[in-house]
């Protein structure tokens, strides 16, 4: 059974996180399955523009061409996941694997919804 990201929620992914950087662009496509490297760049992206989550990865893992193996994306997404839940408060239930895996889409969304509401309260 795949999870089909229900319009709405690609909807407020856009609306909470589009104001904060122009590229990567949240097209519908890539919200609908987001690969790792999409939300490689909205992190990095969202490092440089607004210098929230600076400090959290190392120059290496800012760079998407050092992270190119199951391992690596999977301690990227965990790091990401644990301080957003630590900073947000929210009870996100995504995992790392799941996310690799491009399993899970609807709950990846909800990470990067609870990155732009921690954003906002910023």
């Amino acid at each position: 059974m795949t999870d089909e990201v229900r319009p709405e929620v690609i909807k407020k992914t856009q609306d909470l996180l589009g104001k904060y950087f122009k590229k990567p662009p949240l097209t519908e496509k890539l919200l609908r399955k987001p690969p790792f490297r999409f939300l490689h760049d909205i992190i990095t992206a969202i490092i440089k523009e607004t210098g929230f989550l600076k400090g959290l990865f190392t120059d290496e893992e800012l760079n998407s061409d050092n992270i190119k193996d199951k391992e690596g994306k999977l301690a990227f997404l965990t790091k990401l996941i644990d301080v957003v839940k630590l900073i947000s408060g929210a009870n996100l239930t995504v995992r790392a694997s799941k996310i690799v895996s491009g399993q899970e889409p609807t709950k990846t969304n909800e990470l990067l919804q609870a990155i732009g509401k921690a954003l906002d309260k910023k």
